[in-house]
C-alpha cells in the first residue's frame, strides 16, 4: 500500500537530525529552532479537522483498523491529492507520520500550510531528491 510516494512530510526536527538536509537548511538560510518550534505530527483527527476546513476541496476517506487515506480533490476537479498516515494504529487521537502518494503540488502544499499551522513547521520531501521545502 505505502511502496511509492511522492513527497513525505516530516517535522522540522526530524530534518535536523540528518547531516545532510541540515547542511541544505543551513545554506538556504532557513530559520532554525530557537527561531522556529520543531513541530510534531498531527493525529488523524487533527488531519480531518485541518482538511475539512480548506474551502474549495472535497474529501473522500478510506479508514480502517490499520488504513488511513484521505482523496484531496478541488470542487472543479481540476487538483486533487492522495494523503496516507504511515502505520496507522486505529487510534485517531494519536500523531503519525503521513505522505502524499499523489497528486497536485498546489493541494499538497496548500494542506501541508495548514498543517504546519497547527503542528508548527514541515518539511516535504519530495521522493525525486530535490531540495527540501519547508513549509511553515
Amino acid at each position: 500500500m505505502y511502496g511509492q510516494k511522492l513527497y513525505s512530510v516530516v517535522t522540522l526536527y526530524d530534518c535536523m537530525q540528518d547531516p545532510a538536509t541540515l547542511a541544505w537548511l543551513v545554506h538556504t538560510n532557513i530559520a532554525l529552532p530557537g527561531e522556529l518550534p520543531p513541530g510534531r505530527y498531527p493525529t488523524p483527527s487533527e488531519i480531518r479537522k485541518v482538511i475539512e476546513g480548506i474551502p474549495g476541496l472535497r474529501t473522500n476517506y478510506l479508514i480502517a483498523d490499520c488504513a488511513w487515506q484521505a482523496t484531496l480533490t478541488s470542487r472543479e476537479d481540476i487538483c486533487w491529492a492522495s494523503l496516507q498516515i504511515k502505520n496507522y494504529t486505529g487510534n485517531p487521537d494519536e500523531p503519525h507520520f503521513f505522505i502524499f502518494d499523489s497528486g497536485w503540488d498546489e493541494i499538497i502544499l496548500t494542506v501541508t500550510s495548514h498543517l504546519a499551522k497547527l503542528c508548527g513547521p514541515l518539511v516535504l520531501l519530495h521522493d525525486s531528491g530535490v531540495a527540501p521545502q519547508v513549509v511553515t
